[in-house]
């Protein structure tokens, strides 16, 4: 079929550039329910490129809500089982996946990226990816389910509120999984085993994919205003609610202060590493950091004075919640 047909219809619209959407580039992190719908969206619309990143693998349960899979793919890889079917929908697009973790990924792939959409089923996940964008400098679209409620966010870097700025990410013990975990997942990530699924519809995943993939072509195109607040649907009483958010300057992931690289922080010589791992936990939102200084990982139960040197010393703080390391002064107190 040909290509000026197969989009003609959406080239009615004012302001369209087709030819703006031929030549972009999309990743997509998560091809479940809300990402599949992303997914045909966009490849119906005729973007140029579209990289999936999901390392889950097909179940029954999945196949509810989640358009692109049947009962003759549980258990095969997601993101493959996805090409699949999306050249089906439209051949002329050029698309790729990565069946692995996203953070194994390698960063090239979110550098090439036009935007970056993310459908994420934890907390821990969509602070990663957050913090990926900031660091390539990558719009990012984000959202998420439960039940009838659905949510949706537009992230530009240095610019907008970012994920980590906003008051309204739980404690990281309040985070699950909205599917039971398939095979590999279950071997990476055992303490999340125990816990039940959250419930999800397919209305949801339609309705909340669909504002991430119009936010998205609305990023590549240029057109009308982005959604830089949080949108929340409520899909029983038909009810959306926008909620403001402001950027947040002490934010560890977009502030300025962290993107200047001069954060300070003070410890005193006699405090443990460990005592001081537990303050940055506290104070960034982190899970477990490693703290490295020229190089080399410091022993945690090391006294900072022996570990450092120094009484000031450029401290790097690793977290698996960050796709960047977190810079700091770190001063030894008299």
């Amino acid at each position: 079929m040909d290509g000026d047909e197969r989009y003609s219809r959406q080239q009615l619209i004012p302001g369209w550039d087709q030819l703006k959407l031929d030549n972009s580039s999309v990743v997509l992190v998560g091809v479940g329910a809300i990402g599949s719908y992303v997914a045909t969206v966009l490849v119906s619309s005729g973007i140029g490129k579209l990289s999936i990143i999901d390392f889950d693998t097909i179940e029954v349960s999945n196949l509810n809500r989640q358009l692109l899979f049947k009962d003759e793919d549980v258990g095969k890889s997601k993101s493959e089982t996805a090409v699949q079917r999306l050249k089906e929908i439209n051949p002329i697009i050029e698309i790729d996946f990565y069946h692995k973790k996203m953070e194994d990924v390698s960063v090239t792939v979110y550098e090439q990226a036009n935007v970056i959409v993310a459908c994420l089923d934890t907390f821990i996940g969509r602070r990663w990816i957050n913090s990926m964008a900031i660091r390539v400098k990558k719009p990012l679209v984000m959202g998420g389910m439960f039940a009838f409620l659905g949510n949706a966010q537009v992230i530009i870097p240095y610019e907008t509120a970012c994920f980590e700025c906003q008051p309204l990410v739980p404690d990281e013990e309040l985070a699950q999984a909205c599917t039971p975990f398939g095979k590999e997942r279950k071997k990476e990530r055992k303490e999340i085993d125990a816990e039940p699924p959250l419930p999800a519809v397919a209305t949801l995943s339609s309705i909340i994919g669909g504002i991430m993939a119009q936010e998205a072509l609305k990023l590549i195109l240029e057109l009308g205003d982005k959604l830089e607040n949080y949108l929340f649907y409520d899909g029983l009483h038909n009810a959306t609610t926008i909620l403001e958010l402001r950027k947040s300057k002490e934010c560890p992931t977009c502030g300025e202060m962290y993107k200047l690289e001069q954060i300070e922080f003070v410890a005193l010589p006699t405090e443990t590493v460990k005592e001081l791992r537990m303050r940055l936990m506290l104070t960034y939102g982190l899970e477990k950091p490693d703290l490295m200084v020229r190089g080399k990982l410091l022993e945690v139960e090391a006294l900072l004075e022996d570990a450092l040197n120094s009484k000031k010393s450029v401290v790097f703080v690793l977290d698996k919640n960050l796709a960047q390391p977190i810079k700091i002064v770190l001063q030894l107190s008299e």
